[in-house]
């Protein structure tokens, strides 16, 4: 006679997709965007959230040491030269235009990554529910 096992209803199946889905949202959160992306295997999003991201942290990086230093070479001309050209300024336009647009790739990513782990446990739910259900 075989041996009757009896499975938890909130096995280990249910507490490793949560804790898959809190490693995404940390990942996201505090790593970069599209990292939990990666962890959940949603590569070419994830690839989209991280390469936005960097692009926009890199173009304020950009629109705030460009006008440094060519400041400074303008500087060094002087010292050397006395030759004098107009000092460039930082648009802060630019750079706050950049970071807001980083802030809502970082925003955008960080939404994805919940709403996808409330599917999935959803999903989850739904299933254990049909197979628990009389037939």
């Amino acid at each position: 006679m075989p041996a009757k096992v009896e499975l938890p209803v909130g096995g280990p199946a249910q507490d490793a997709s949560g804790s898959s889905a809190r490693l995404a949202i940390f990942l996201s959160a505090a790593v970069c965007p599209g990292a939990g992306h990666f962890a959940q295997r949603r590569w070419i999003l994830g690839a989209l959230y991280l390469a936005a991201f960097v692009a926009c942290l890199g173009l304020t990086f950009l629109a705030v040491v460009v006008p440094l230093m060519m400041n400074l070479r303008i500087t060094l001309d002087f010292a050397e030269k006395g030759s004098s050209e107009i000092f460039w300024t930082i648009s802060l336009v630019k750079v706050l235009t950049w970071f807001g647009l980083a802030v809502l790739v970082y925003l955008a990513a960080l939404v994805d990554i919940i709403a996808y782990a409330r599917r999935q446990t959803r999903r989850g739910l739904n299933a254990r529910r049909k197979n628990l259900e009389p037939l």
